[in-house]
């Protein structure tokens, strides 16, 4: 791709061979994970301009005056194929309609192509439309009102109503502030991160998950025990910038517009070291921490194994931290915590000083066990349902038996996720005799097998497994 003087051709020769063309540009991402990093070509846009001759195509839209070599052209970064003019266009479309040329237009934007070295073309990535498509989707986002997202989300987190409100409240004033004109230094000053904290299992991480799926935001979820400070054994902190990258889908603009989950956040916590001292690890995390929270620049690897760096500006990600800081309560309650409570607890006082906002997630009680378990998408008799219908079987269960998969999760005090433990346990058995004899009901009941609960015999298993059984 050159600059081109257009002077030398005449305006019949330009309008003689006016027309449209797909620009594509190289880019590099994951397209097979196997695979690893690879180049690829995606439509950048459709340009009007005219062709000089078989080899070369001058914009009049895209970049004026630019040549663009025409073909596959793979030394190119950027280059024009599929040129059609007006006459030609005219006898596939009729009468020139310029609304057909953009529905066309928008069928193709987003299509990627690798150039196959057997075939010696391209080959479409069918899987690699999510480019271009989280734009689109983004759009329709925007005109959702923040009740209907809240009825959404509710639809699947059960028994946490204020807590949804006050983190889908952030992260939709978050994405408003980062949509907005201002400048990145405002946006970083205006946006929030988040504390999430409170028992295991009572619907931390998948909160965040449904608020960034109907926000189509990209999110990731990163266990912070895996990491270390920059400089000894261990994840460093850039590495989760690269994450988010690849679950963009390589597009950095979209990565930093998204959602970091910080996992695992008490662990460290200096008070939190069962003795073992502080080491380089925790409290070096907590500061490399600092730059992301603070809205700076951040040098990371597109891939684990590039040695080339690409600058995320930090200034739009909304971070947020969750664990159980199960330490810090008082009264054995979460009530009454303040920021305080978490600098004495092991955070550091400028990492506390960075989230605006703590959320404290309710105790499950017994009420809140049967909800979810009758009333979110993610219950695991909700969702056994759909595979059934989806196979063709009735599904079917007594009363009693919803009693006794509470009382067995509250039992293993691992939270909402006991209840998908214990109901997998008691329909796993099922489960074969269902698909080899092809039944087309199933009926579930209380288990009887040698008057055990299920979470008695899980105990016996361990206890068996202990001494060599």
């Amino acid at each position: 791709m050159n600059t081109c003087l257009m002077n030398g051709f005449s305006l019949d020769e330009i309008v003689n061979n006016l027309g449209l063309t797909y620009i594509y540009k190289s880019k590099r991402g994951i397209i097979n994970k196997r695979k690893g990093v690879q180049s690829y070509y995606e439509v950048k846009c459709v340009d009007l301009g005219f062709k000089v001759d078989n080899n070369t195509y001058i914009s009049l839209i895209h970049d004026v005056g630019t040549c663009f070599d025409m073909g596959n052209s793979f030394d190119s970064e950027e280059f024009a194929i599929d040129f059609k003019t007006f006459s030609e266009l005219k006898k596939k479309y009729g009468v020139y309609e310029p609304q057909k040329f953009l529905d066309e237009y928008k069928k193709q934007v987003g299509k990627c192509y690798v150039w196959n070295f057997e075939k010696k073309n391209f080959d479409e990535i069918k899987n690699r439309d999510f480019l271009t498509r989280h734009k689109e989707e983004n759009d329709r986002s925007n005109n959702l009102d923040i009740l209907d997202m809240y009825d959404v989300v509710r639809q699947t987190i059960v028994a946490q109503d204020d807590q949804v409100k006050q983190i889908l409240a952030s992260v939709y004033k978050n994405q408003k502030i980062i949509n907005s004109s201002l400048n990145d230094e405002t946006i970083s000053k205006l946006k929030e991160n988040i504390i999430v904290y409170g028992p295991t299992g009572t619907g931390k991480t998948e909160i965040l998950k449904q608020i960034a799926k109907i926000c189509n935001v990209p999110i990731v979820i990163e266990d912070v025990t895996a990491f270390s400070e920059t400089g000894y054994v261990g994840r460093n902190v850039s590495e989760m910038i690269t994450d988010l990258y690849s679950a963009a889908g390589m597009d950095l603009s979209f990565a930093e517009n998204g959602i970091l989950v910080i996992d695992e956040f008490d662990k460290l916590a200096e008070g939190n070291m069962d003795g073992n001292g502080d080491g380089p690890s925790r409290s070096g995390v907590q500061r490399s921490l600092l730059k992301l929270l603070d809205g700076g620049t951040i040098s990371f690897k597109e891939d684990y194994e590039s040695e080339d760096l690409i600058d995320f500006n930090s200034s739009k990600l909304t971070v947020v931290a969750l664990g159980a800081f199960s330490g810090i309560k008082k009264n054995d309650d979460y009530f009454d915590v303040t920021t305080k409570d978490f600098i004495d607890y092991g955070i550091m006082r400028e990492v506390m000083g960075r989230f605006s906002k703590l959320v404290s997630m309710n105790e499950l009680s017994r009420d809140g066990y049967r909800k979810i378990l009758l009333e979110s998408n993610l219950s695991p008799i909700n969702t056994y349902q759909k595979l059934f219908e989806e196979l063709g079987i009735k599904f079917t269960y007594d009363d009693e038996l919803i009693d006794y998969i509470i009382d067995e999760a509250i039992a293993l005090d691992c939270g909402a996720r006991s209840l998908k433990t214990v109901f997998d346990g008691i329909i796993s058995d099922s489960l074969f005799d269902i698909f080899a004899d092809g039944k087309k009901e199933v009926h579930l009941g209380v288990p009887k097998e040698n008057g055990k609960s299920y979470v008695a015999k899980k105990r016996a298993a361990a206890k068996r497994k202990k001494v060599g059984f």
